[in-house]
This record gives structure tokens, sequence and C-alpha cells, in this order.
């Protein structure tokens, strides 16, 4: 009894997604960093009992849809990480997330998955913002390298 205790005290809790379908990891995740991160949680308690935030089925299918076009694997994008990082993300359509990943991505193409998965208040910026800081960014890059 006592080296069955000791083999359940090495087990690690994990990440939460063990078992579960591939298709619903990403819900899972999503779960786990939403009940977790503050900003979330803001959300949720100041929001009207209509809200978005308190609207769970609405939010996994967002998740859901989001998860089928940007697989963390292949594109780098952690799309629940994003979702948490900047809850006001989930007042949007996952077609509206969409559309703000595709244009930041015709903006700046070295904007990988990465990158917007660190930094996703880049999605919630006009457009038109990102586009003159880059430029003013690689005049300064230009500058320098003119001297």
């Amino acid at each position: 009894a006592a080296r069955r205790a000791r083999d359940v005290s090495r087990r690690s809790s994990g990440d939460g997604v063990e078992g579960v379908p591939k298709e619903d990891k990403a819900v899972v995740h999503f779960w786990h960093l939403f009940g977790s991160i503050p900003a979330c949680r803001q959300a949720l308690t100041s929001s009207p009992r209509d809200s978005v935030y308190r609207n769970a089925p609405l939010l996994e299918s967002r998740v859901r849809a989001l998860a089928r076009v940007f697989d963390t694997e292949t594109s780098g994008l952690d799309v629940p990480r994003v979702l948490t990082k900047e809850p006001e993300l989930l007042l949007c359509e996952a077609n509206e997330v969409l559309r703000r990943v595709l244009e930041l991505k015709r903006i700046a193409p070295e904007l990988g998955g990465r990158a917007l998965t660190a930094a996703p208040g880049l999605l919630l910026c006009d457009p038109q913002d990102v586009a003159a800081a880059r430029q003013e960014m690689e005049f300064a890059r230009g500058t320098e390298k003119a001297r």
C-alpha cells in the first residue's frame, strides 16, 4: 500500500489535456487559462449576466473555430493563450479575429504565430497605426545603417 501511495505522488498533473480528444484540447486549455488569469476573472465578474464572457457555449465555439484555423503546432499561434491574454478579443466573432490576424500578417509579414501569442494586444490595434509604427522602425533602422 505504501508503494502505491508513492506511485500516485510521483505522477505529474500534466497540462490537463491528457486523454482529451484532439478537437477539445484547445477548449480545455482555454478554460484552464480563463479561470486562472486575473484579466479574465475581472472581465467575467464585471460583465452583465447576458455578456459573452458568461456564455460558455459561445466562448467555446469561438475557441474551436480559431483553433481549427490556427493549429498551435503548425502556426505557432496559441489560440487559448491569445484569447485569455486579451479577453477583449473574446467579444469578437471568430471571423473578425481571423481577419485581424491576416491584416497584421499583411502589414508585418515577419510577425509569426509565436510573436502574436506573445503580444496579442497587436490584434486590438488599428492596422494603420501598426503600419505607421512599422514604417517608422524601418526608417530608423535605415538611418542607423546609413551612418
